[in-house]
């Protein structure tokens, strides 16, 4: 029995906040869109390229659960991130924002649209002036 919705983006989660060690092509497809407040991706290698990213920003990064769901061929997550901000943080090509040693929190919710029980599309939001102002200490 192939897993659920609901179970794949648990596990796709987890896998971006570094918490388990996952083959992303097991979770999304190879032709995989996502969206958030700080990036765009298409396909399966710039997905990849960005979790680098992000591990390179953020370190003992925890991810809580506040409700996961899926209806028809989608599924829901909503999340809260605890991190601490501990190298440079990419938000495009010319900010950067370099280490702070910060504790963060961030509340997010992520919707993913599912093909073949794999994720196709996703989009994340979130506070970005929140997470700014948290680094920054505005």
């Amino acid at each position: 029995m192939s897993e659920s919705r609901k179970d794949v983006l648990l596990k796709a989660l987890e896998a971006e906040v570094g918490s388990a060690s996952v083959d992303l092509g097991t979770l999304f497809t190879d032709d995989v869109v996502g969206w958030s407040p700080y990036m765009t991706v298409s396909g399966l290698t710039g997905l990849t390229q960005l979790a680098t990213l992000r591990e390179e920003a953020f370190s003992d990064v925890v991810i809580g659960l506040r409700g996961l769901d899926e209806v028809g061929n989608k599924a829901f997550a909503e999340w809260l991130i605890e991190a601490d901000h501990t190298g440079p943080l990419v938000l495009d090509d010319d900010a950067v924002v370099q280490a702070t040693g910060r504790h963060v929190q961030l509340p997010g919710v992520t919707v993913a649209d599912f093909r073949e029980g794999k994720i196709r599309s996703f989009r994340t939001y979130f506070d970005d002036v929140s997470l700014i102002e948290q680094i920054v200490g505005a």
